[in-house]
Parts: C-alpha cells; sequence; structure tokens
C-alpha cells in the first residue's frame, strides 16, 4: 500500500481517536461475538468487515456473493512527473478509458480501463498520443498494479451485529471514480448507525449511497461500449452544458438524491439519441 498523505492523516485521526491498529495481521475465525487475530481471540459487540471485493466477512455472514454485471480491468502506475494540470483528465479511446489524477507536486497516477485482459498500460498509451508525448522520458514511481472492476453488490450489508463497507459490501466500475467516496460515505452512515445501536439505519442509508453510484455508472459503461452513443452523448454535453454540470453535481453529491431518477435517465437517453 502507498502511503499517501491521506493515508496518513487517515491513520493519524484514528489512532488519535483510540483506534488500535494491527498491520499485517492474519485473521483465521469469525463468530458473533469475535474474530481470531493472529491465533488470538479478539471480543467485540460490532464486527465490521471493510475486507474489498472477496470478502471473508461476507461469506461468513451468509450475506451471498456478490451481485455483479460484466467484469472489466483496472490497472494503475504512479510516474514521477510534475502534473500538467491540476484538475483529473478522463481520456477515451476506442477500446479503453485512461485517467490521469495529479498525486503530488512531482508524481500523477495513470489508471487504465478496459475489458482486455491482456492490455497495459504501455499498449493503451497508443490510443493516447497526447498523454504518451506528457509522458516521453518519465520514470515510473510505482509498479504496475491491477484488479477486476465491476459494478455489483451484495444481497445484503447486515446481519444481527455484522455489516459490511466499502469493496465488501458493493461496488462500481472504476471509470466512476468513486470507490473511496463511496466508501466513506458509507463509513460515516455506518457510524451513525452504530451510534443509535441499529443497523437497519445503515442499511437504507448504504441502499440510498449506491443508487446514484450505481445508475452514473450504467450510464458511463453504455458510453464505454458505444462509440456512436459517446460522440452522440458529447455532442449533447457540448450544446447544452447544463445538462452536463447536472450529471457532474449528482456525480459528485452535489444535487438531491432523486436527481437522477428513471424519469430523468429516459429523458437523458433520449435526448443522446436525438444529438
Amino acid at each position: 500500500m502507498r502511503r499517501t498523505a491521506l493515508h496518513k492523516l487517515l491513520v493519524d485521526r484514528a489512532t488519535a481517536a483510540g483506534v488500535s491498529l494491527v498491520w499485517g495481521a492474519r485473521v483465521s475465525a469469525f463468530d458473533g461475538a469475535g474474530a481470531r487475530v493472529n491465533g488470538e481471540w479478539v471480543r467485540c459487540y460490532w464486527l465490521i468487515g471493510a475486507d474489498g471485493q472477496q470478502s471473508s466477512v461476507r461469506r461468513f455472514a451468509k450475506l451471498g456473493r456478490a451481485l455483479r454485471g460484466p467484469a472489466r480491468f483496472g490497472f494503475r502506475r504512479h510516474y514521477a512527473v510534475a502534473p500538467w494540470s491540476d484538475l483529473v483528465e478522463v481520456h477515451w479511446g476506442k477500446r479503453c478509458q485512461m485517467v490521469i489524477t495529479p498525486t503530488g507536486g512531482e508524481e500523477i497516477c495513470v489508471s487504465l480501463f478496459a475489458s482486455d485482459l491482456h492490455l497495459r498500460i504501455d499498449g493503451a498509451l497508443q490510443e493516447f498520443p497526447a498523454v504518451a508525448e506528457r509522458l516521453r522520458g518519465a520514470q515510473p514511481a510505482s509498479t504496475q498494479a491491477g484488479a477486476i472492476t465491476s459494478l455489483g453488490r451484495a444481497r445484503g450489508v447486515t446481519r444481527g451485529t455484522i455489516s459490511l463497507v466499502g469493496d465488501a459490501s458493493g461496488t462500481v466500475d472504476g471509470i466512476a471514480g468513486q470507490g473511496l467516496s463511496l466508501a466513506f460515505q458509507q463509513a460515516q452512515a455506518l457510524g451513525e448507525a452504530l451510534g443509535c445501536g441499529d443497523l437497519s439505519h445503515y442499511e437504507s442509508a448504504h441502499r440510498r449511497i449506491m443508487q446514484n453510484a450505481a445508475r452514473m455508472t450504467r450510464l458511463l459503461l453504455l458510453m464505454s461500449a458505444s462509440a456512436a452513443i459517446r460522440r452522440k452523448a458529447m455532442r449533447l454535453f457540448a450544446a447544452h452544458p447544463a445538462v452536463f454540470s447536472n450529471l457532474v453535481s449528482v456525480h459528485a453529491g452535489q444535487a438531491a438524491p432523486d436527481a437522477l431518477g428513471a424519469a430523468e435517465i429516459l429523458d437523458l437517453g433520449w435526448r443522446v439519441l436525438c444529438a
């Protein structure tokens, strides 16, 4: 795990709040009142599974395998080069999408999302000559890491005193760029539910948090799957900037939760087809 400034801030805050962190621990068993950590039984009242897409806590709680749509593949690598923008750039190609994120004064992160398991960042750069030129001579600052990325969810996120958060509870395709954002929103909702001792509040909050994220992800995947739809969508956004602004507001959580309901999606789809 790369120790970013955000990671250090979160660790420092957790430590100051009295959280005991056990790095590299092996969890080998669970029950309704605790877990076996490095061979020792640790008692607990609440058990929270934040252990990723292949969550063992989810399996233990019998909350079912995550329900998934088609899987894609995501790869990322950091480069030691000064960012040329303070914005996150999303580049669309014929076979993939590439996201450029400034991560420091002299570093950027390049992420690739594609359906082709064998496509890697170096090969994909052929579709993005402007990005390739920016990276000419830049040295990698990390190894290239990859993972499966998909839109999916668990059958439930709570059972008894057990709850799921983050990728253990559901995922969106990496092109949505909302993984950490969703995890933080869920963590806040879970904290509030734990505070009042009722996980049913978290169940309903989690459903609301994931709803718009899933809708936006489906729209982005539709654009990814069809160059014709992508061109039409771009023409619509260029001709009607307010439509694009509204979508960004919904995506960033700045619009009302019901701002992208079924009627709005149908209207948007019709306008895209007519663009």
